[in-house]
């Protein structure tokens, strides 16, 4: 079994690892050749400085890019060329509902078998081969290829049709990616009211999303290495709302999460752990008291 990686951050890295550890013989490739070389050389495998000739090596190409544009390129890139006989692209990337339609019918013109299959799970879920995948698509490429999702997946999920898979990660995405905004503006409000932040914990131990609390306390306030950026997670929130908007129904909530985060990621909380606006909002809490004076 051959499978390729198209791109080479925290997920494309990671899950080129996985598949290596796992035996299987593994190409990279990357927009920016020498990433690809890198990730190749630490796994044992090819890299590719075409995506086309990748797919045409691989039993299935996996791709891990950041968003709509990034996929669209990496597609009209395995295209270029003409028709292919055969091949098998799993686009596990976060993209609109409406971008992965149109992947998909890129690919088929091209003679290629395309299914959708956004993951849950981060770069240690990733190297470890323990993502949860959703797929949609046709059920019978689903289940003729399961068996390369399974590789890196703990659980695989069939969804339905294509965009059925996209738009259930954008709703779960949703709701993980909302809590720490809320967090971000609760700890504000605590800061410019001078109410100790401990306090606030202790207080929330002794409600239901006391648990919740837990969970984030230790990634806002500790420097670990970023499960997703903030950056990513606006990116996110961008293709909630254009999904909402395009079925003309209204996106205030994910409008203003985008911007939140969006914030946030024109500072140098850019490419830290998601979680950690809350600290740059505690920062405007704390700038705006000291300017109140």
């Amino acid at each position: 079994m051959k499978i390729g990686v198209v791109g080479t951050g925290i997920m494309g890295s990671n899950l080129a690892k996985c598949l290596s550890s796992k035996g299987i013989s593994v190409g990279v490739y990357s927009r920016r050749y020498e990433n690809a070389l890198e990730i190749a050389s630490e796994v044992g495998g090819k890299a590719y400085e075409n995506a086309r000739k990748l797919v045409e090596d691989s039993d299935a190409v996996v791709i891990f890019v950041t968003d709509d544009k990034a996929v669209l390129d990496v597609i009209n890139n395995i295209v270029s060329g003409g028709k292919l006989d055969k091949g098998l692209v799993l686009n596990a990337s976060t993209v609109t509902p409406t971008t992965s339609i149109v992947a998909m019918n890129i690919l088929r013109s091209a003679g290629l078998n395309y299914l959708e299959s956004p993951v849950y799970g981060s770069g240690d879920e990733a190297r470890e081969c323990k993502l949860f995948s959703m797929v949609g698509g046709d059920k019978d490429i689903f289940e003729k290829n399961k068996k390369f999702i399974e590789v890196y997946s703990q659980k695989v999920m069939y969804v339905g049709e294509v965009p059925k898979a996209m738009a259930l990660k954008l709703a779960l995405n949703h709701i993980g990616l909302a809590i720490p905004g809320i967090l971000a503006e609760v700890f504000a409000l605590l800061t410019a009211w001078d109410v100790d932040l401990q306090i606030f914990r202790e207080a929330s131990k002794n409600l239901w999303f006391g648990q919740v609390v837990e969970r984030y306390w230790r990634r806002v306030f500790e420097e670990t290495p970023p499960r997703f950026k903030t950056w990513m997670a606006g990116k996110d929130y961008w293709c909630i709302a254009s999904a909402l908007k395009e079925k003309r129904i209204p996106s205030t909530i994910a409008e203003a999460l985008s911007t939140l985060y969006m914030m946030a990621s024109t500072t140098e909380y850019r490419d830290k752990d998601y979680p950690q606006i809350a600290k740059y909002f505690i920062e405007l809490a704390k700038k705006a008291k000291t300017e109140g004076k």
